[in-house]
């Protein structure tokens, strides 16, 4: 985590943050962040944060102390009130860090590349893919007052990474942008195969089996961001699909029941759409009326920053939204979504990180932490070929459960060492 976000946070971020130093507070403990990034010119670059309450009065520490050897003034005079700075209330302190934001613009990296870099460290082999996914997010949550939601397909073989980046998105915006907005609601449309299941989206009518059960779409009611993951879009009937259309071009549908102000229009504006589907969408790069095939479609000179890559998503969404069209969904269906994203087999390098972090998840299970994996292990452990990546699991399991289930290190760092006949663990540290 950036220090730099407790400085940008919206009144929304800070008050989630009082509720959770309160919270502790309570239970006669702070509230901490293990290792938070400092701005360039302190010392360490990186230390633990926290914050605790002391009746009406609020501190903020760093574990060390911190020492700053930068340019900027209003910097050299936060951290000169030492280690553990005292406040008289929740409002002087956010006040005071307040006062910071405009000193972090210089080096604060850009929306955009706050995303990326978070949503790669969630999703392994798929760098295309989620710069993609990173720009098009950029470019909606910057809007002051969207008219439409943001809608996005990603599409690929199974087992590379779309359901991870969809579930990832949420926690990322919330994160990059500073406040607890965005919550994810998933939805398998493989359950809505029948056009009457349709009505599970918006409302069933007065008198039909299904009125009473609360529509998949009414959550935007209490979370004006929300992110909507529908995967398997392929599986779903024409008449779901249907439902989607003034949604994703309007931003707004009518439910079939009233709210308690009497209300019955559902604003999805602030919303984002994910949808997965394994359809094979990469057809060839359309050519369009009004650009040579493979030809840029402005003028190169003068281009603003990110030109080059919104010319490269135009381009294959316009591919892909033909490729969607053949499949069988109507093309008026086909034409609003904000963005057609694909995902490509993983390579074998890829696959050899992605079963580092298979390890690493089922070491949890175990109550183990196997933070680190040897390289060698994990070539041997990852398969010359699987229908995909989620096929290895009970394999890892087979191998490494006895390993883990003889452990006794709960609560250490560890690494996996060792062979594929001779699997062991040994304490992180001892092989930095």
């Amino acid at each position: 985590m950036e220090f730099s976000q407790f400085c940008a946070c919206g009144p929304s971020g800070y008050a989630a943050l009082k509720q959770k130093v309160d919270a502790c507070a309570r239970l006669g403990r702070s509230y901490e962040f293990s290792s938070c990034t400092l701005p360039p010119g302190c010392a360490p670059e990186r230390v633990q944060v926290g914050f605790w309450r002391n009746g009406e009065d609020y501190l903020l520490y760093f574990r060390p102390a911190v020492a700053y050897g930068g340019a900027d003034p209003r910097l050299n005079e936060f951290f000169l009130r030492g280690a553990v700075q005292r406040y008289a209330g929740f409002q002087a302190m956010t006040d005071s860090l307040r006062k910071l934001d405009s000193a972090f613009t210089a080096f604060r990296p850009s929306l955009f590349q706050m995303l990326k870099e978070e949503l790669q460290r969630r999703v392994l082999g798929q760098e295309r893919a989620v710069e993609a996914a990173a720009f098009k997010l950029w470019g909606h949550v910057s809007k002051r007052a969207p008219q439409r939601p943001l809608s996005l397909i990603f599409y690929g073989p199974t087992g590379v990474g779309k359901s991870e980046l969809g579930k990832a998105i949420a926690p990322a915006l919330n994160r990059c942008v500073g406040e607890e907005r965005f919550a994810l609601v998933w939805t398998e449309l493989n359950t809505f195969t029948q056009g009457h299941s349709a009505y599970r989206l918006t409302g069933a009518p007065p008198g039909y089996v299904g009125y009473e059960d609360p529509p998949v779409l009414e959550a935007v009611r209490r979370r004006a961001h929300t992110v909507f993951m529908f995967d398997e879009l392929d599986k779903a009937h024409p008449e779901v699909l249907k439902v989607f259309m003034s949604i994703l071009d309007e931003g707004r549908c009518t439910a079939r029941r009233e709210d308690e102000h009497g209300e019955r229009e559902l604003d999805f504006r602030r919303c984002v759409f994910l949808f997965t589907t394994n359809t094979d969408l990469s057809g060839t790069k359309p050519s369009l009326g009004f650009a040579p095939a493979e030809g840029p479609v402005f003028a190169p000179s003068n281009l603003p920053a990110g030109a080059n890559l919104a010319q490269r998503l135009y381009q294959e969404d316009e591919a892909a939204r033909l490729a969607l069209a053949r499949s069988g969904v109507l093309r008026e269906i086909a034409g609003r979504f904000s963005g057609l994203i694909g995902f490509r087999p993983l390579d074998r390098q890829a696959r050899e990180r992605v079963t580092a972090k298979q390890i690493t998840a089922l070491g949890r299970e175990y109550g183990l932490e196997v933070v680190e994996t040897a390289p060698a292990i994990a070539r041997a452990l990852t398969p010359g070929q699987a229908v995909s990546p989620r096929s290895a699991v009970p394999m890892l399991e087979g191998i490494l459960g006895p390993v883990f289930q003889a452990c006794s290190r709960q609560g250490a760092a560890l690494r996996l060492e060792g062979t594929l006949e001779n699997p062991y663990l040994v304490p992180a540290k001892e092989n930095r």
